[in-house]
């Protein structure tokens, strides 16, 4: 790729260098070379972002269907090689990792006092929250009372924008249905915005399904871990087993960057918990 390529140019000392190096939540767990060219060492190196990169965060709809995330990663993490087929949590400690290369440690947190309703303001660390960043050591397992062994794995980030952006056409789209007088094309309208989102909504945990084990009822020992088998016995199987899958895809998907941050209420001194909100849309000026 051009990025790689070495140049002549006198002004090729000036050019940008690794600013930090960090782990992912994941390890690589769930990656080939196809998606990140590792080095040899268990962190990646993570380059500040050009003003190219600053200008493709600032596109509304590069945005939205993620796009302009995919394209900062390339550039500012190199051996990325297949940005959305990564898990989502490992995209948003990138994400993080970046800003603090490109903007500095700080990140400005904002949060209403829950005791006297006061907004503060405080500042934490882009390097504390990557120490103190939780990552996969083992399977997420469990066993449903038929006898069969379910291995999940987190979300990935091309599923998450999938769904972000349904989620946003049928806002959209039930917003313009306000303005509709006829209370059936409402209802058909509305009822079609519901299956979509269920749709993709039950896609998001079959691809988050790595692979289904057990013993058929002629005995013999199975592993199944194709995406047509696994739909298909998810459409089929008892609503428990369903519920069981997602909520293990829930434990795993916590894991990650830890966004916990204590502010100290400037009014009531109240001294309370609340979440680093980092938004890529407000990617240039969150610190």
């Amino acid at each position: 790729m051009a990025k790689n390529k070495k140049s002549n140019s006198p002004l090729a000392g000036f050019y940008r260098a690794p600013k930090m190096y960090t782990q992912i939540p994941t390890a690589g767990k769930y990656y080939d070379e196809n998606i990140i060219d590792w080095p040899t060492t268990d962190e990646l190196p993570i380059f500040p972002m050009t003003a190219k990169d600053e200008m493709i965060m600032k596109n509304p709809d590069a945005l939205l269907n993620g796009e302009a995330v995919a394209q900062i990663l390339t550039s500012c993490v190199p051996c990325i090689k297949t940005p959305r087929k990564m898990v989502s949590n490992d995209v948003d400690t990138l994400l993080i990792a970046i800003q603090g290369a490109t903007y500095g440690d700080e990140i400005k947190v904002t949060a209403k006092c829950p005791k006297c309703e006061h907004e503060n303001t405080g500042e934490a660390s882009v390097e504390d929250c990557l120490d103190r960043m939780a990552v996969v050591s083992e399977n997420y397992t469990f066993e449903t009372a038929q006898g069969l062994t379910i291995d999940v794995k987190p979300f990935l980030y091309e599923n998450t924008i999938q769904a972000g952006l349904a989620n946003f056409k049928s806002t959209r789209s039930l917003q313009a249905l306000q303005k509709v007088e006829d209370e059936e094309a409402q209802l058909k309208a509305f009822n079609e915005n519901f299956m979509n989102i269920a749709g993709l909504n039950f896609q998001l945990v079959v691809d988050s399904v790595n692979s289904i084990s057990g013993t058929s009822q002629d005995g013999e020992d199975f592993l199944v871990t194709d995406e047509e088998s696994i739909q298909e016995f998810l459409e089929n199987c008892e609503a428990s087993i369903g519920t069981a899958i997602e909520e293990k895809i829930g434990e795993i998907n916590k894991i990650g960057i830890n966004k916990k941050f204590n502010l100290q209420c400037e009014e009531c001194e109240e001294v309370y918990e609340t979440e680093i909100a980092f938004d890529p849309v407000n990617f240039s000026t969150a610190s």
